[in-house]
């Protein structure tokens, strides 16, 4: 009995020691270098407030007036995006400017989805918002921002709540 406590403490020691310690890997989305990440939070952080001075969408009293108010916040995103892509540089060279670029193209499709269910909207009150699939890994595009997002301290730039 005595050994088996001892091995799930062990166990528990060694799992921790993985999630909290040194052996601890950093996420695979970080970038080597910050400075990307910190311009994008302020872009991203300005753009959330925006949205956030709009109505709230999922309030609204008919569907038509849902979708103008997803498409402000539509255009809002649109306007950070296109801040984020002149930001791309300072992302590190390589691989890490590489996974950026494509983070930003994943926004680009989620805002597609969101633009598809604001013109859904108009034909049917019941629409719901679909959200693609990352082509070959069985995952919302939304996993993916998110996940890049998070590993970069750019909270606001994770996918956002007001559709």
């Amino acid at each position: 009995m005595a050994a088996v406590v001892v091995g799930l403490v062990s166990m528990w020691v060694y799992v921790l020691f993985l999630a909290f310690g040194p052996g601890r890997q950093p996420p695979v989305d970080r970038l080597d270098d910050p400075e990307f990440a910190v311009a994008a939070e302020d872009v991203c952080s300005a753009a959330i407030a925006d949205v956030e001075d709009l109505p709230v969408a999922s309030q609204a009293h008919s569907a038509t007036e849902r979708a103008a108010v997803l498409r402000q916040a539509n255009g809002i995103f649109t306007g950070m995006l296109s801040e984020l892509d002149g930001l791309t540089t300072l992302a590190p060279a390589g691989e890490q400017r590489d996974r950026t670029e494509r983070w930003l193209d994943d926004w680009q499709v989620l805002l597609a989805d969101r633009e598809a269910y604001a013109t859904a909207l108009s034909d049917d009150p019941e629409a719901q918002l679909l959200i693609s699939e990352k082509p070959g890994t069985g995952r919302h595009i939304t996993g993916w921002i998110d996940e890049f997002a998070l590993a970069n301290k750019m909270d606001d730039c994770a996918t956002p709540a007001d559709a």
